[in-house]
């Protein structure tokens, strides 16, 4: 006798998942906090840089201190959170356990010398205090000096056989809210960050053999001797990151946005150009205009499928076809869920998966021709998935299947991405089937629209939803998000 599966989707999500998203033009704060980076890598992979942070105090209460994350500390020997599974440890570190430190040399205030504080959960933090009161709109002047050895790994942040990736790798102020500074450790389920859109000026120093890949637009590049100097520009972006390899580049055009794709192996990059331009038009028509000017896809050393920055994304050069290109997909989406709309994405990770996930299928719903996934395929995947998984979830003795929770209450980065990403994308195709597909759309070019720069909340979302539809979706969405899924099985 064979067993047959059958999901009962949440008790309030009603039907069967159906079946189909669309613009804005960016303005730079003028108050925006501003970064000026002045950094140099040498050939033993050590950096040293001076960071000047002109913060902007858009808080709405005195502030007597600021806290600046330091990601590179979860890389330390010793550190309690690592930023990479164990599971993954073995192919992250192929040639063995690699650490680093982030060593803060001196901080200033407005010019004066201030004491060197590390704090945190983990010694992620540097605590500045300010020696006066910074009431709300005023702004502060911290620099910083600092030097770290990159690790040999194939992460965010770190060196592999090809690449140097350069993310995270700066100390970067922590979002104030709720009366606290949020400084989560550097949790290795999911993307643990969390910030406020900043200006940047960057000059990174390098060695002559690598090109640059970077947050922003290179506004000038200079050789000298055995190092070249980039100077970057970016505005209005969530963190600022750069990728150094040994490139191939080719690039296009996306409407007024440069699209450019460096490869180190890539056997068809006119290919996978080609699903960058095509994932920014097709996102841009159904979700807005693209927030910023350039926009790069980097083949590099990475242990996951990918990873999004502002204008920049890393895909895994273990990938190849047609994983390699749906990965691109995914991470172009996540230009408009993250880099422009963005979360606390510990705290509320679907916010942007979920719906980054989705926006992925979508994609394959305007661009049939030279992919082999489609709308109903990865639709009928994940469904099929999901619910083998709570099926085998509930005979372990499990059962919590919610959404709301942190990404460091995810019992194991599978389940995390059940949760997040596979659900997620269910939650929005039952949405939208529930609200029409004109509401749909209107809905996430509203709330791409009014969210542009800023920290959207679930109720944002939400809220523009219900506006562009006319009903009321709060017992929906808390349905799945907070509902477990009832499985049964029949003979």
């Amino acid at each position: 006798m064979r067993k047959k599966i059958t999901a009962l989707m949440l008790a309030t999500a009603a039907a069967a998942l159906s079946t189909a998203l669309a613009g804005c033009s960016p303005t730079t704060d003028k108050s925006n906090t501003k970064y000026d980076i002045t950094a140099a890598l040498s050939e033993d992979n050590t950096l040293t840089a001076t960071v000047t942070c002109d913060y902007v105090n858009k808080t709405d209460v005195p502030l007597s201190e600021l806290w600046f994350h330091l990601y590179p500390n979860a890389y330390r020997e010793g550190a309690e959170y690592c930023p990479i599974s164990a599971s993954q440890l073995a192919e992250a570190f192929p040639n063995g356990r690699s650490y680093s430190v982030l060593e803060v040399r001196k901080v200033a205030v407005n010019g004066k010398d201030t004491d060197v504080i590390i704090t945190g959960a983990d010694k992620n933090v540097l605590s500045v205090a300010l020696g006066q009161t910074l009431d709300p709109t005023d702004s502060v002047k911290v620099d910083i000096e600092y030097s770290v050895k990159l690790p040999n790994v194939k992460h965010r942040f770190g060196y592999a056989d090809k690449t140097v990736n350069l993310a995270n790798f700066y100390p970067i102020a922590c979002v104030y809210r709720d009366g606290a500074f949020v400084a989560d450790p550097y949790y290795s389920t999911g993307d643990p960050f969390f910030s406020e859109v900043a200006d940047y000026t960057v000059d990174m120093t390098v060695p002559s053999k690598y090109e640059g890949a970077f947050t922003g637009s290179v506004k000038s590049k200079t050789e000298t001797g055995d190092t070249k100097t980039y100077s970057v520009e970016a505005e209005n972006v969530r963190d600022f990151a750069a990728v150094l390899g040994e490139f191939e580049k080719m690039s296009g055009v996306a409407g007024s946005t440069i699209v450019n794709y460096y490869y180190t192996t890539d056997s068809e990059p006119e290919r996978s150009l080609n699903t960058a331009v095509a994932a920014i038009n097709t996102f841009g028509e159904y979700f807005g205009d693209y927030a910023y000017n350039e926009y790069s896809v980097v083949q590099t050393g990475f242990v996951h499928g990918g990873m999004e920055y502002p204008g920049l994304t890393m895909i895994s050069n273990k990938y190849t076809g047609d994983t390699y290109n749906d990965i691109i997909v995914h991470e172009t989406a996540h230009q408009w869920w993250y880099a422009a709309v963005g979360n606390n994405e510990v705290k509320h990770a679907w916010l942007d998966e979920g719906l980054t996930e989705y926006s992925t299928m979508m994609f394959y719903e305007k661009n049939t021709d030279g992919y082999k996934y489609t709308l109903d395929g990865k639709r009928a995947d994940a469904l099929s998935a999901y619910i083998l998984y709570c099926e085998t979830y509930k005979n372990n003795g499990l059962g919590d299947t919610s959404m709301t929770r942190p990404v460091n209450e995810y019992a194991t980065e599978t389940e995390y991405a059940y949760m997040t990403y596979v659900k997620g994308a269910l939650m929005f195709d039952d949405i939208r089937n529930t609200i029409g597909d004109a509401a749909f759309k209107t809905g996430l070019k509203n709330y791409y629209r009014d969210n542009m720069f800023g920290i959207a909340e679930p109720q944002d979302l939400i809220g523009a939803m219900e506006k562009a539809s006319k009903r009321q979706l709060n017992a929906l969405f808390e349905a799945w998000l907070d509902g477990n899924v009832k499985l049964y099985s029949s003979n």
